[in-house]
């Protein structure tokens, strides 16, 4: 594990878990205001670095003293803390911070040459902002890679249908969905998230997890619940040392549906949000949407430091929420946020239910991705997963992928599973079909599938997608015995 030491992550869990027994949350520091005057700025008395020297693509965390007015640390219109990283090159990026109850106030940085870097670190509040903090650390070459993105984004000359490490090294997405509980298969002190361990046996890179499902640390829209972050901190920590890229879901349909909604009850009744407004607006209010950036700051300032952040999935099945009318127009929104803010550009992805055509979502978005749940039978499942795939492949010069897809029970398995996976990469999706399992009906990845994934794993491995820049090629046969 990178950055900090898992030791330190487990202790912050336990001190979470014990807080939250006692409603232990983030909650408000409150500091004497006094009148603005050019010596009465706000002040950084201290910088912590957790080490002097670190690999490139490995991540450092500085722990900050400051003084400050404000009486809520995670409202950024009272306070603001900010670090701007300025590389051996001379590139320059600026990360937010963000107030941690356990920790206090914290920066997370990954740095993406090797050599000296300068840092500068400054707290803005009603009266200004400080003087800078400034200071050095090492960078050492390292066998990382860095974060995904899109090979034209990485290289002008790559194609934009393809994820490329920032260092341009390729990818390709083999992985599924395990979005209710990351946690299925239990946690290990020593070997963290037994899952990740299980995926890598098999060369799987990715996972859509829903975080918020189960763990939200949503105690309300203006306090966190601290050992649920710690938890999430925990287990991106984990998948950014095991090479995991976590499609990390910032909303899952149920976290903004009520009991009015076709599909049945959500989860609206526990999302903090609630103690702000009612549902509808929550999508239109402009003091609910203050403190969804505020939620959306912090989400990149504590996690978006993470190569492992493989997408933000803004919404997961917008048509599951209560959105309606404003569907296109609140996910445009929180789209550009993420595209406007996050200062290392993981790519945005988010998706309909129901084997939708959502176009304006797809131009919208740096990763389209369809829902497919319409399968019949294995041999017409890797049709269907074609066109879906041909589709986005036509429409904009992105990365796509069936973000979820399946059928319940194993009558149509492993056939149906391995035509599908086979099917997307051959009409040029960027990642496998994720699969939807969380047991029951819709069961586990088997033997079976996981060695498919590995066959399609290790036939991927080194392909220059994105270098190569492949284009669509049609071949059809009047012959019914004929198939690909």
């Amino acid at each position: 594990m990178s950055g900090v030491k898992r030791e330190a992550w487990i202790w912050f869990l336990v001190i979470g878990l014990l807080l939250a027994a006692c409603g232990g949350e983030v909650v408000a520091t409150a500091v004497p205001t006094s009148q603005p005057t050019a010596e009465n700025l706000p002040e950084i008395t201290a910088v912590t670095l957790d080490r002097p020297e670190l690999p490139r693509y490995d991540s450092l965390e500085m722990a900050v003293t400051l003084t400050a007015d404000y009486t809520n640390p995670i409202d950024a219109r009272e306070v603001q803390l900010n670090g701007t990283f300025t590389a051996p090159d001379g590139t320059a990026l600026t990360v937010p911070g963000f107030w941690d109850s356990a920790a206090g106030w914290l920066l997370r940085f990954t740095p993406s040459q090797a050599g000296e870097w300068q840092y500068a670190v400054t707290v803005q509040d009603n009266r200004g902002v400080s003087p800078a903090a400034t200071g050095s650390f090492a960078v050492i070459p390292s066998q990382h890679h860095g974060w995904l993105l899109p090979g034209n984004q990485v290289n002008p000359d790559y194609s934009g249908r393809y994820l490329v490490h920032h260092d341009g090294t390729p990818f390709y997405g083999v992985g599924y969905c395990e979005a209710l509980n990351i946690l299925i298969d239990g946690f290990d002190v020593e070997d963290g998230v037994r899952l990740f361990d299980t995926m890598q046996e098999s060369n799987q890179n990715f996972v859509v997890w829903w975080p918020l499902y189960g763990n939200t640390p949503l105690g309300s829209y203006d306090r966190y619940t601290q050992s649920n972050l710690d938890l999430i901190d925990l287990v991106v920590a984990d998948a950014q040392s095991e090479g995991i890229y976590l499609i990390f879901t910032v909303w899952d349909h149920p976290e903004l549906r009520d009991n009015t909604h076709a599909w049945g009850t959500g989860r609206w009744a526990s999302n903090g949000f609630k103690n702000l407004g009612s549902l509808d607006s929550f999508f239109v209010s402009d003091e609910a949407w203050a403190w969804q950036e505020n939620f959306y700051r912090y989400l990149i300032a504590r996690w978006g430091y993470s190569p492992a952040i493989g997408m933000w999935q803004t919404v997961s099945e917008i048509n599951g929420t209560n959105a309606y009318d404003q569907t296109d127009a609140w996910h445009s929104r929180v789209n550009d946020y993420f595209v406007a803010n996050d200062p290392y550009r993981h790519p945005t992805t988010a998706s309909m239910a129901g084997d939708v055509d959502w176009e304006a979502g797809h131009l919208a978005m740096d990763a389209p991705q369809v829902h497919v749940y319409a399968l019949e039978d294995a041999v017409k499942a890797a049709d269907t997963i074609a066109g879906w795939t041909a589709t986005m492949f036509n429409r904009a010069e992105k990365p796509n992928w069936i973000g979820e897809f399946g059928v319940g029970g194993d009558q149509l398995y492993p056939e149906l599973f391995h035509n599908s996976i086979w099917a997307a990469l051959a009409a040029g999706a960027a990642m496998t079909p994720a699969e939807w399992n969380s047991g029951g009906f819709w069961g586990r990845p088997t033997e079976a599938m996981n060695a498919d994934l590995q066959r399609l794993a290790d036939f991927v491995a080194d392909l220059p997608l994105a270098e190569w820049r492949p284009q669509a090629l049609t071949i059809r046969s009047s012959e019914p015995t004929v198939r690909g």
